[in-house]
Order: C-alpha cells, then sequence, then structure tokens
C-alpha cells in the first residue's frame, strides 16, 4: 500500500512545464508548497524545496543559485527582490520578508488600511553563498548577509552582515570565541 502521508516532490518533467522564469537540473518541489509568481523565479540547479513553504513573488523576484535547500515551514515573500547564492541551507520555518509594514505606530498598518497610507519597508536582501540559517529566523528588508555565514536559530537579522562568522539573538549580534 502507497503511504498516503507522502505528498512528494514536483520534479523536473512537471515544474518546465509550469512558467518558472529559468529552472535549473535536479530540482524538487514539495506538492505542498504555495508558489505565487512563477515568472518571477529563477532556480539554479540542485534545489530542494520542502514542504509547507511559501513563496510569494508576484512582485519583485526570486534568484536561487545551485546548491539550495529550504526546509518546511518556511516564507519568503520577494516584493523587493531576493538573491540566496549557492550552497546555503535554511533550516525549518526561516521567514525571509523583502517588504515589511513599518511597525513604528507612525503609519497606519493591518489588511483594511489602503495602500496609500502605509509605509512599507522595501528592499533588497541578498544571502551569500554558503550561508546557513537557524530555525525560526527572520531576515528584514535591506539586508546583505555575507558568504559563509552562519544565522543562529531563532535569530532576527535587521541589518548587513558584513563579516563572516556565527550571528545570533534578537537583534543578531557576532559570537564571538571565547579564550
Amino acid at each position: 500500500m502507497k503511504n498516503i502521508f507522502d505528498k512528494g516532490f514536483y520534479n523536473n518533467k512537471i515544474l518546465n512545464k509550469l512558467g518558472f522564469k529559468k529552472i535549473g537540473k535536479n530540482v524538487k518541489i514539495s506538492k505542498q508548497c504555495l508558489i505565487i509568481g512563477l515568472k518571477n523565479i529563477s532556480l539554479g540547479e540542485n534545489i530542494r524545496i520542502d514542504a509547507f513553504t511559501s513563496i510569494i513573488a508576484d512582485n519583485g523576484y526570486l534568484n536561487l543559485g545551485n546548491n539550495i535547500h529550504i526546509g518546511g515551514h518556511g516564507h519568503i515573500l520577494c516584493s523587493g527582490g531576493i538573491t540566496i547564492e549557492n550552497g546555503c541551507t535554511f533550516s525549518q520555518g526561516v521567514r525571509i520578508y523583502s517588504q515589511s509594514d513599518d511597525y513604528s505606530g507612525k503609519k497606519p498598518t493591518g489588511l483594511f488600511v489602503k495602500n496609500k497610507y502605509k509605509n512599507y519597508k522595501r528592499g533588497k536582501i541578498i544571502i551569500g553563498s554558503n550561508s546557513i540559517i537557524g530555525s525560526g529566523s527572520i531576515i528584514l528588508p535591506n539586508v546583505k548577509i555575507t558568504k559563509n555565514t552562519s544565522i543562529g536559530a531563532l535569530s532576527l537579522v535587521n541589518k548587513n552582515v558584513l563579516l563572516s562568522g556565527t550571528y545570533s539573538g534578537i537583534p543578531i549580534k557576532k559570537n564571538e570565541k571565547k579564550k
């Protein structure tokens, strides 16, 4: 009997027909993902996107390099544009927002407030090659994370990370080696 809980992955044979801007070899996307804006999404080679991940790219773009794994239950909002370079790994529940509401209290927010009254923060996100982002971490707009960087679980990345290393916390701070 086939396992009724195994929903599986879409492979290149199916994905090539769906309308992605670009799709490389050996791409696997869980059949339980939500993806909007295929025409704005470029996927390199050797990519796996696990179940219950949402990618919203009806505005902006998402460019994934090669050899990337995105764990389940993630959310990627691409309005300001997102580039993820080769060899990156995202653990479960990572949230990447290239657009966010203004939480200062100076402007209204919410679903029923007209856009002309809102103050969005929108900007590119670039995640450098061979970086790893820990479970439950959040990356906000206008952030660049340099290559070979580790972001610990449950961290908030609200500023550029320009030196390789290990970072964690809310907001993130570089973890210094103890002597």
